[in-house]
């Protein structure tokens, strides 16, 4: 499947989609141009990193990249909830319930994204672990035998009695 046609990809999208008209209509001062700003990149750097995780085949990786995922939904997530708390004429009711809506149907997807790939890479590490079990049709490989040991002279005498 491509990234973007992932259904966590398309609903970052929207939210995306969604934010830039309410970044476009933040006050003028500076403090909340840049956290308008913040919050269009964080969305765009989540959309990055749903690609990544969906290109790459080590689960190391696509672990880190989840991680990156789920703290940029986070920030968006506080961003929105301190712009609806401090100034209500940003964000109203309906909005903030809609923007909700969308930011948990991510977080769904990416926690289960999350616990599958750590569930298997705790599988990979159990089998690393495991000793290999031998087979039936394979025997054991024979053990060296001991070399014969030499005589000495006490070995007669003891032979004798």
């Amino acid at each position: 499947m491509k990234p973007n046609q992932a259904s966590i990809y398309r609903e970052i999208e929207r939210l995306l989609e969604w934010t830039i008209p309410v970044a476009d209509r933040l006050p003028k001062s500076v403090s909340w141009r840049e956290l308008g700003g913040l919050l269009v990149r964080d969305l765009k750097e989540s959309l990055d990193f749903v690609v990544l995780a969906f290109q790459t085949e080590d689960r190391l990786e696509r672990l880190e990249c989840l991680n990156g995922l789920v703290m940029r939904m986070t920030s968006v997530k506080t961003t929105f909830r301190l712009m609806h708390r401090v100034r209500r004429d940003i964000l109203s009711h309906g909005q903030h319930a809609q923007m909700l809506d969308m930011m948990n149907s991510i977080s769904d997807q990416a926690g289960k994204w999350l616990r599958k790939t750590k569930y298997l890479i705790a599988e990979e590490r159990q089998a690393a672990e495991q000793p290999a079990a031998v087979l039936p049709e394979q025997k054991p490989e024979p053990q060296a035998q001991a070399e014969p040991r030499q005589r000495t002279l006490f070995d007669d005498v003891e032979g004798s009695r």
